[in-house]
């Protein structure tokens, strides 16, 4: 009896055994799984497709981005959103065509460098108002402004002072001359875009008069707003000899883009018909922009420019209960210095020949006056 019992006992922890070293053994193997896994996943000889390709960061441009929601968005049915240029530099131009039996000319919009060419203040009102009146207006749109960067920090901060102690113990101290010529290249201001700008919007201007001109427009004035006045002057000096251009700057401003050249020193090259107006925003003294208009006046009577008038506006104009006012005020402006006068140098009669060879007893043709 008592072999039996300790045959059964026997055979039991026989079977116990067999089952921790099992379960051991299994548990051991499932430890390792992760292990291979990783090793797998870490071997060189894996295939290029089982790898994860990187994908290049795309630079985000909020300025297009924009135009794009605003073409989208666009609820005038008459105008119409076109892309002129090519390659790099192409853009959008916001087109209005003229509604009127009787076209003036057309009318290309700079606006300024920190508002779109469907600004709601002076731009868009005079975009579509203008096209009311005999107009076709084209709004350009600008790239985005090249401005100088942030000076890098050339103060020594504790880190910077705790590694060089360390560095100067394993390498010799650097000569005064070497660090001020370190210093100075890294404190040279970088630009953030290419100082292409002038080139570009140069040729965006042209492209808008040439883009008219197929639309049999022979008169163009060049509109500039804000900063936009900066561009649309250098353009009206650059093509003024070669088509029929006139110049209109609202609230003028030197653009800050780094390629843009001085708005007073562009002054005394006009020859052609230029109207200036100005008045302060909402929450700026009118000091600076009086004193900024009574430099650019100053400047076109000292060049003796007798095509160049300037006028102050009230404040209003800069606000949206003011649009229509200054709609009416561009438009008698624009008509007067520019439609009627043409009209009137037209309309002058000319003097009559002086008379030669007259026979005796012939009467004289009364006096003309020549105005």
């Amino acid at each position: 009896m008592k072999t039996k019992t300790h045959k059964i006992y026997y055979i039991f922890i026989s079977t116990l055994c067999l089952i921790i070293s099992y379960s051991q053994s299994s548990w051991a193997q499932e430890d390792q799984k992760p292990v291979l896994a990783e090793e797998t996943t870490n071997d060189s000889s894996l295939t290029p497709s089982t790898q994860k390709k990187s994908i290049p960061r795309s630079e985000p441009n909020p300025l297009n981005s924009l135009l794009t929601d605003l073409s989208q968005l666009q609820q005038d049915a008459d105008s119409e959103i076109i892309q002129l240029g090519s390659g790099e530099n192409e853009f959008h131009a916001f087109y209005k065509e003229s509604s009127s039996a009787i076209i003036h000319g057309g009318a290309i919009i700079f606006p300024d460098d920190r508002t779109h060419p469907n600004w709601p203040i002076v731009t868009n009102p005079l975009r579509i108002g203008l096209s009311n009146y005999g107009w076709a207006t084209l709004a350009l749109s600008l790239p985005q402004t090249a401005t100088n960067a942030n000076p890098i920090r050339t103060l020594p901060s504790l880190k910077i002072i705790r590694d060089r102690s360390v560095a100067d113990e394993i390498d010799p101290p650097v000569t005064p001359s070497e660090n001020m010529a370190q210093s100075i290249q890294e404190a040279t201001p970088k630009t953030d875009h290419s100082p292409e700008n002038y080139k570009l919007i140069m040729q965006r201007g042209a492209a808008a008069i040439q883009a008219l001109q197929q639309k049999s427009i022979k008169r163009f004035v060049i509109i500039g707003v804000g900063t936009g006045a900066t561009w649309a002057t250098a353009l009206a000096d650059n093509l003024q000899d070669q088509a029929d251009i006139k110049l209109l700057i609202i609230n003028a401003q030197q653009s800050q883009d780094v390629s843009a050249p001085i708005l007073l020193d562009l002054i005394p090259k006009l020859k052609t018909i230029s109207l200036d107006i100005y008045s302060a925003p909402p929450g700026h003294t009118i000091k600076p922009y009086k004193d900024a208009s009574k430099l650019r006046i100053e400047t076109a009577r000292r060049h003796n420019l007798s095509n160049y008038h300037q006028s102050r506006l009230p404040q209003i104009t800069n606000q949206l209960s003011g649009q229509e006012w200054l709609l009416r005020y561009t438009r008698g402006l624009l008509t007067s210095y520019i439609i009627k006068a043409e009209k009137q140098i037209i309309n002058i009669p000319p003097k009559p020949a002086p008379s030669i060879n007259q026979q005796p007893g012939a009467t004289r043709p009364p006096k003309q006056n020549p105005i």
